[in-house]
């Protein structure tokens, strides 16, 4: 079988702590284990350090859009059945992938987001197109109507999210076939494809009478719902663990670039930013609990399934709980926080209380063997090319 994957964005064939280039490759090695993997990259020079995967273009292509004018950009929204109205072709990457195409018969063609298919002129090709979706783009699009301050902004966000909701149900109808991350959405034609954590192998439970009183947080913190996070435990939820376990410390863990968020950090005792470090697994394993205060977002936080399945319990907040699977339950996989009081307390209990922590990691762990493995990914992604 031969297959074509065109990835559009972020590095890859490279180790990465960024969630959207795990699932690439992720997805890259299942298509490896059955057929042969093309690569067209336009995210820059790279090689395939994976065997029966080649690359065969490699280099920065930018999209280049024109921008419209009031009008035009309202009578879009009512253009539900012409993709190319809202995300239109990158006629150089068009070219690019039609000669390829030309050169060989694929079986099938994959790419990450059904936005990056169209500005790649893949549509043409939708009777063997594959698409992982990963995030409802509807959702990602209304992820940022709290931000918006006029009520013609927001009146014309909730329309264009909805457009792009119309959009996405016709292309899922259309093509062979649409992957997406969170277990409780329904689209045409589609599937839940699990995010999953670059580590296969878990580490020990913690050992109170070894590891210090550390809390974990990783993440991109160049990402708006990250760092509007972050800022949101350091001031409401941290002080009130430190009033309570004046021992404890967060770890934060993950690309920084806001100054004013470094600056807040380092007003509150008690915080070391570590920013990007070569071995994550080891931040894990010093760590008693792991926090995902996450306020607004869309899909799975990987973050979440990767402390999951190292063996840490969490704390997280409901939107840091988005998309997880259904068969996980509070109390007994993680904890949820409503509240900041609440949030604060939970840390705590997972601080002093050795046994519940450990039964909560144990808890988690068994669930994401069963739903979120790499052996889950592979055969889901396995049946709908091999049936």
């Amino acid at each position: 079988m031969n297959i074509l994957f065109v990835n559009n964005f972020f590095p890859i064939f490279a180790q990465s702590n960024c969630g959207a280039s795990q699932r690439s490759m992720r997805l890259i090695k299942a298509l490896a284990r059955f057929g042969h993997v093309d690569v067209i990259s336009f995210a820059g020079k790279t090689t395939s350090n994976i065997e029966n995967v080649d690359v065969l273009f490699s280099d920065e292509v930018y999209e280049s859009i024109e921008s419209n004018g009031r009008i035009e950009k309202f009578t879009k929204l009512f253009k539900i059945k012409s993709p190319e109205i809202l995300y239109p072709t990158c006629k150089q990457k068009e070219r690019i992938v039609d000669e390829i195409v030309k050169q060989k018969q694929y079986d099938f063609i994959v790419t990450r987001y059904i936005h990056y298919a169209c500005y790649c002129g893949l549509l043409k090709y939708a009777d063997r197109l594959i698409i992982d979706m990963d995030d409802d783009p509807k959702d990602v699009i209304l992820m940022s109507i709290d931000k918006v301050r006029s009520f013609r902004n927001k009146l014309y966000t909730f329309l264009y999210a909805h457009t792009i909701d119309s959009i996405t149900k016709y292309i899922c109808r259309n093509v062979h076939h649409i992957f997406y991350s969170s277990p409780t959405k329904a689209y045409p034609n589609a599937s839940f494809l699990p995010n999953t954590s670059i580590f296969e192998e878990s580490l020990p439970l913690v050992d109170f009478a070894k590891q210090d009183d550390k809390i974990l947080v990783v993440g991109w913190f160049s990402y708006l719902p990250n760092i509007e996070g972050l800022t949101h435990f350091v001031e409401k939820v941290f002080p009130l663990v430190r009033e309570k376990i004046p021992t404890a410390t967060l770890e934060v863990v993950g690309k920084m670039t806001e100054d004013s968020l470094i600056e807040q950090c380092k007003k509150v005792g008690g915080i070391h930013i570590h920013g990007f470090v070569e071995d994550l697994k080891n931040a894990y394993a010093q760590c008693k609990c792991v926090v995902v205060p996450l306020y607004r977002g869309t899909g799975t936080s990987v973050k979440l399934v990767e402390a999951m399945s190292l063996g840490r319990s969490v704390v997280a907040t409901p939107n840091g709980l988005r998309g997880l699977h259904p068969g996980f339950v509070n109390g007994e996989d993680f904890l949820s926080a409503t509240s900041d009081e609440e949030f604060a307390n939970n840390v705590i209990s997972l601080l002093q209380d050795e046994k519940k922590n450990k039964e909560i990691a144990k808890s988690a762990l068994l669930k994401i063997q069963q739903y979120y493995s790499v052996e889950s990914f592979n055969l889901i992604v396995q049946e709908i090319f091999l049936k």
